[in-house]
């Protein structure tokens, strides 16, 4: 047996951010943390975007070839999609669970494994544009197809989740630092981007050279996976104590119906007497569900009211009631008070939050700010 292996430092750099992202879906079905449906969607994730990256470098290096372990040379295209799908909808709802009908998305995945067993897989050759082309390898080649079709279903579905959330949390909540998925949502649009280059890449491959690149030519393509799903797999673990929002893309949808003009601006003054007199913006958790209840209407049309009237979002609309509050409390005591301090007593809940809003009310820091009054 040749235990030979071919090792570089592309290979060798790929294969240990692959491997680490096997050890933290193992750490993670193995967690007892808050989410345990969070971490077994991020789980089977990380398995499943190990898997292609775990399957190029071992054939790379030699590993599969010297010991004939064939059944490493898999990849389950159909559960890249359904598994960050699924997994960024348990991130944006707290009350999500996985029902019966969210396995059917993995419904794939369970045929693909079918078909890697069958003698179809085992018969195949293992390029594009094979002469000839016998069933065979057209049933391969229909399979590859068919997983990047889902790829990029699936990661079109989850980007437009990340933005409805993104935009839906601004116009419910007040802060929003711990319920911001910035840290995933950055890294999935990256993974489109990445995933368009690879198919064109793949097509130069088999349209122009006949599909016979080197793998050295995928290094910076299977690096950035690698790396990219560490990334998700050690922030999501660490996030699992992070705040979750009720968000739920299935609920009802609203009808395109619009209140009276006359009625909005009534309900604004109300919003406004209300504001001035009882500062509810003080409260660091303040949400639209809690200032509707002060005003006594509900929050799709309290949600109106701030639209169409103040034209921001309720994020924005509290956060100005609280930077005017900072600008009134700094004059009167707060020249020598630490900032962050005089933030949390106006209502900030973080100071991640107080140092954004205040920047794009004013333009300047806080620190600036103080400092040119004081000047």
């Amino acid at each position: 047996m040749d235990l030979s292996l071919n090792l570089n430092v592309w290979n060798l750099v790929i294969l240990i951010g692959a491997l680490h992202g096997l050890m933290i879906s193992l750490l993670l079905i193995l967690s007892r943390r808050n989410q345990r449906t969070g971490n077994f969607l991020l789980s089977l994730m990380l398995l499943f975007y190990t898997l292609p990256v775990l399957r190029v470098v071992l054939h790379d290096i030699g590993f599969i070839r010297s010991l004939g372990y064939s059944f490493l040379s898999v990849e389950l295209l159909y559960g890249l999609g359904p598994s960050l799908y699924l997994y960024t909808k348990s991130l944006t709802n707290s009350r999500f669970h996985l029902g019966k009908l969210d396995f059917l998305h993995f419904l794939p995945v369970v045929l693909e494994i079918a078909y890697y067993a069958s003698p179809f897989y085992q018969r195949h050759v293992f390029y594009f544009f094979a002469e000839p082309i016998n069933s065979d390898h057209f049933i391969w080649m229909v399979e590859q197809a068919g997983g990047i079709i889902s790829i990029f279903i699936y990661l079109f579905l989850t980007n437009r989740i990340l933005v409805t959330y993104a935009k839906w949390i601004k116009e419910n909540h007040s802060d929003i630092h711990e319920r911001t998925l910035n840290w995933l949502q950055k890294p999935v649009l990256l993974y489109t981007i990445f995933f368009f280059l690879w198919f064109i890449l793949r097509a130069i491959d088999v349209v122009r050279f006949g599909d016979s690149l080197d793998i050295p030519y995928y290094y910076p393509f299977l690096l950035f996976l690698s790396l990219g799903t560490y990334w998700i797999g050690t922030q999501g673990y660490l996030q699992t104590q992070s705040i979750t929002a009720g968000f739920d893309q299935n609920r009802p949808k609203e009808t395109g119906h619009k209140n009276d003009p006359v009625l909005l601006g009534t309900l604004f003054k109300d919003l406004e007497s209300v504001m001035s007199r009882n500062k509810p913006y003080l409260e660091s958790d303040l949400s639209l569900t809690v200032l509707a209840n002060h005003l006594r209407i509900n929050q799709r049309l309290l949600s109106e009211v701030i639209n169409s009237q103040a034209e921001v979002s309720f994020y924005e609309y509290i956060n100005g009631y609280r930077i005017e509050e900072f600008k009134r409390r700094i004059v009167a005591d707060g020249y020598e008070l630490p900032l962050i301090n005089l933030a949390y007593d106006c209502g900030f809940g973080s100071k991640a939050t107080f140092n954004h809003a205040f920047k794009k009310n004013t333009g300047v820091t806080p620190s600036q700010y103080r400092k040119n009054l004081k000047d």
